[in-house]
């Protein structure tokens, strides 16, 4: 609406250049006419030195200097020209306007009020009123008056583009709390007047994005396409919409293409598109170069300097990323760009506390903004008390049954502190036992915590107090978590466990004592690794090693489909096959196939899915064919719970404790309660 102030009483002054025509004013009102403020404002101070008393010399001095910049001495201009001329419409008609270029858009609506209640038939008043309204984002009464408005001078220029931005601004708001439908219906009206008007299009086609309508919202690029100077802005929508639709070559193509169609004014815009567009194809030293090469030529430009703490998240360098948005937030403390992105990077390390901070800060500078609600949403969900459960029933082909129940809760003191309460009970019963078709029941109530050191390191513990018929263990886990660069992840762990798959491994009372070492490597090659250490002492005296190591291969990363070769290994130091499986030697090959949608965020049938098939070798015996496959299905009623059944199958000895074929089927919860205490 800036671009409105100056021009809402100027047809009035209009009216001095006829009545004036021919005289000495005349040059100061075609200056005030064509916008040369300051020229105006030094032509009649100079005027008025000759006529100090002159009421339209000094109503043009006063304008000129407001409308240079200059509104207090302004306002001071009119002030002594209503206490000279009590009443005077013209007078208060300026004095209201020079409100608006003082950006105190209260007082002028209270002034444009009093205007219009004079004579309801001023054009410059209901104007005034009508815009007084816009600023202050009451575009309801303000559509309302700027339709008098037209009444009283229909087709007036300066009236129509005052409408046409009340109509933006209604439909903005309505943007904001994510009524799109409602925004794209005042889109629609200004398209209606001018098909091509390039701020409707852009704002309705990010509407339909926003509404996932993504082909509509090509449509609307297209037309944007053809409006002269708006290519670029097109080509941009389209690129994005294309990896929207999870296309990313395709975005790159786009804004190549329209990489044609810069100038110096769309340069930037198109080369940080370009930027984003190698960063989603993975393309990250690319896009590095490329924001280099803007930094050398554009050394102050805050959007470049945004564009490298994005990357840096996008491409996991997060510590780097918040190191960029903290020096964009120093340069411009109020940047959304800067306080939600600062927020992010800290976010995916992990430290919580700062991303609410920042969160909270970005609405405290953009109230109730949508992107930001929803960020402050994931932590919540992220961080409110949580009660998951786990019911599920196994067989195996060597006659052994179970039944298991498990409920945990989670709550969080702090982000960074995490406590929980896991309650489990197995009933475990075989048909061939020594104590054959007789429940086993063994129950274990753990607590434990976590905390969140910094953005690499993590480290927890858990205690179990377990209880069978026949005895009482207290087992223990320590654990730690550490990031190693931006792609390669460790965990070392050593946990104690009871022996509880079958009955009479229960009976057995038989304590594992586990030191395990994880490794995890995510490349932006799409190449990933995994790989699993764990020495096992047993109390009966036995040792195990196993050794676990995957290959794998992204083949689309949303939703999630992998294939990739596995390869496990493990040995005893003795053979007790007639107590548990046991071998001196076991290795197993596989290939494999992933998928899954769980994180995706508009998920509601979601699900995970793993098929494996390949050989095993145990001790000197001959290879076997081995297959394994686990289903899980359900729906994410929304991002606070959600159900899933499951079913799997192995026919693996490594599934096995006893090396049997293996089944199990079950159901899981997970329920994030809405206290959001942090």
């Amino acid at each position: 609406m800036n671009r409105l102030r100056g021009f809402f009483t100027l047809l009035f002054f209009m009216g001095y250049i006829v009545t004036y025509s021919q005289s000495p004013m005349t040059p100061g009102f075609k200056m005030l006419e064509g916008g040369q403020f300051e020229k105006a404002r030094d032509f009649f101070s100079e005027y008025l030195k000759t006529d100090s008393l002159n009421q339209t010399a000094l109503l043009c001095y006063g304008r000129g200097t407001g409308l240079a910049g200059n509104t207090t001495e302004a306002k001071e201009v009119f002030d002594k020209l209503q206490k000279r001329y009590p009443g005077n419409y013209e007078i208060d008609l300026n004095m209201a306007e020079a409100h608006m270029w003082s950006k105190d858009f209260k007082t002028a609506l209270e002034l444009y009020a009093d205007l219009v209640k004079r004579d309801s038939t001023s054009f410059a008043a209901t104007l005034g009123y009508a815009n007084a309204y816009s600023e202050n984002k009451e575009y309801d009464n303000a559509l309302e008056y700027i339709a008098k408005a037209l009444e009283i001078m229909p087709g007036n220029g300066n009236a129509l583009v005052s409408r046409k931005y009340m109509r933006l601004g209604k439909a903005s708001k309505y943007s904001y709390v994510g009524e799109f439908d409602k925004a794209i219906s005042y889109f629609d009206l200004i398209l209606a007047e001018n098909a091509k008007d390039p701020d409707a299009l852009i704002n309705k086609a990010q509407a339909l994005i926003s509404l996932k309508k993504y082909d509509e919202a090509n449509d609307v690029f297209e037309v944007l396409k053809s409006v002269s100077g708006k290519e670029v802005d097109a080509y941009l929508g389209m690129s994005r919409i294309a990896n929207l639709q999870k296309e990313p070559k395709d975005a790159l193509t786009i804004i190549e293409e329209g990489m044609a169609f810069t100038d110096s004014s769309t340069i930037v815009k198109a080369s940080l598109g370009k930027v984003n567009a190698l960063a989603w194809n993975k393309k990250f030293d690319e896009s590095f170069q490329l924001l280099k090469e803007l930094k050398t030529e554009y050394p102050d430009n805050l959007d470049v300097l945004a564009g490298f703490g994005r990357i840096n998240i996008w491409s996991k360098g997060f510590a780097k990323g918040a190191g960029y948005f903290e020096e964009l937030l120093k340069e411009k403390p109020g940047s959304f760009d800067g306080n939600l992105g600062y927020a992010d990077a800290h976010h995916a390390q992990g430290l919580d506390d700062v991303a609410f901070k920042y969160v909270r800060k970005t609405l405290e500078y953009y109230d109730e903004q949508r992107d930001a609600l929803k960020f402050l949403e994931k932590l919540y969900v992220a961080h409110d008390p949580t009660i998951s459960s786990h019911i599920y029933f196994s067989k195996d082909n060597g006659g052994n049954t179970s039944e298991n129940y498990q409920v945990s809760a989670t709550y969080d003191p702090t982000p960074r502190f995490r406590t929980s309460l896991t309650y489990y009970q197995r009933s475990a019963k075989s048909s061939v036992s020594e104590i054959a078709n007789q429940k086993v029941s063994v129950a274990t109530i753990s607590p434990g915590l976590s905390y969140k050191v910094n953005g690499r390191l993590k480290i927890g513990g858990e205690i179990g107090f377990l209880n069978t018929s026949e005895y009482q263990r207290v087992l223990g886990l320590l654990q730690a978590d550490l990031n190693v660069g931006k792609y390669q992840q460790f965990q070392l762990k050593y946990n104690q466990e009871m022996q509880t798959f079958t009955s009479e491994l229960i009976e057995r009372n038989l304590k594992l004592d586990n030191i395990t070492l994880n490794y995890n490597l995510s490349l932006p090659s799409k190449i990933g690794a995994y790989s699993q250490m764990i020495h096992t002492q047993v109390s009966d005296g036995n040792v195990r090693n196993l050794w676990f190591a995957s290959v794998y291969y992204d083949i689309k990363q949303s939703p999630v489909l992998k294939a990739g070769f596995n390869y496990s290994y493990f040995s005893f130091k003795e053979q007790l096959p007639s107590i548990y499986f046991s071998p001196d030697v076991f290795r197993g090959y596989e290939l494999f196939a992933a998928a899954e949608n769980v994180n995706e965020e508009d998920a509601k049938w979601i699900y995970q899915a793993i098929f494996a098939g390949g050989l095993q070798q145990i001790s000197s015996e001959k290879s076997q064919g081995i297959y394994r496959f686990d289903v899980k299905t359900g729906w994410k009623f929304s991002p606070r719970f959600m159900l899933m059944g499951y079913y799997m199958k192995s026919n693996s000895a490594a599934s096995s404790v006893q090396g049997f074929t293996y089944n199990e089927w079950g159901l899981k919860t997970k329920w994030v309660l809405p206290f959001r205490k942090l």
